[in-house]
C-alpha cells in the first residue's frame, strides 16, 4: 500500500510540475534592480519548464515563460552576448531562439558563484539545445549547425 501511495504522490507532483500556469508572470513588474533579483527563481523555473516540455504551437505557458525571461534579460545586471555563432546555432527558428535565451539565463543563474566566459555559456547552452533536440518528442527540428553538434 505504501508503494501505491508513493507512486500516486510522484504522479501528482509530476503532473503539477508539467501543468504549471505561468499567467502570474504576465503581470510581474520590473521596477528596480531588486525586482530583477527577486525574479531570478521565476526565471530559472521558466527555463526549466521550457527545457522539460515539448514545443507545441498553442502552448501559452511556453510563450509566457519565454517573454518573461526576455523581459528579465533586458534589465538584469547579468550581460548576455548573442553573437553570430549563437545565431548560426538557432537559425531563424523562434523556438530555438527562445530556448537559447532561456538556456543562457539558466546557465548564469545556476552558476552565480562562477565567472563564466561567453564561450563557457555558449558551450553549455549548445549542449542543452542538442540534448533537447535529440528527443524527438520535443517536436523541434535542429538546424544544420545543431545537427553537427548532435553527432
Amino acid at each position: 500500500m505504501r508503494n501505491y501511495l508513493f507512486i500516486l504522490f510522484l504522479v501528482l507532483s509530476t503532473s503539477t510540475f508539467y501543468g504549471q500556469d505561468f499567467n502570474s508572470l504576465v503581470n510581474y513588474k520590473f521596477n528596480n534592480s531588486e525586482s530583477y533579483i527577486n525574479a531570478e527563481p521565476h526565471v530559472l523555473e521558466s527555463a526549466n519548464y521550457l527545457f522539460s516540455t515539448p514545443v507545441e504551437e498553442d502552448n501559452l505557458n511556453r510563450l509566457v515563460a519565454v517573454q518573461f525571461i526576455l523581459k528579465w534579460m533586458e534589465g538584469t545586471d547579468y550581460t548576455f552576448n548573442i553573437d553570430s555563432k549563437g545565431m548560426d546555432l538557432v537559425g531563424d527558428d523562434k523556438n530555438l531562439l527562445g530556448l537559447y535565451m532561456a538556456g543562457m539565463s539558466k546557465v548564469v543563474l545556476e552558476n552565480k558563484n562562477v565567472k563564466l566566459s561567453d564561450t563557457d555559456i555558449y558551450n553549455k547552452v549548445e549542449a542543452m539545445l542538442a540534448n533537447y533536440c535529440k528527443n524527438k518528442e520535443n517536436n523541434l527540428k535542429p538546424t544544420k549547425t545543431l545537427k553537427k553538434v548532435m553527432k
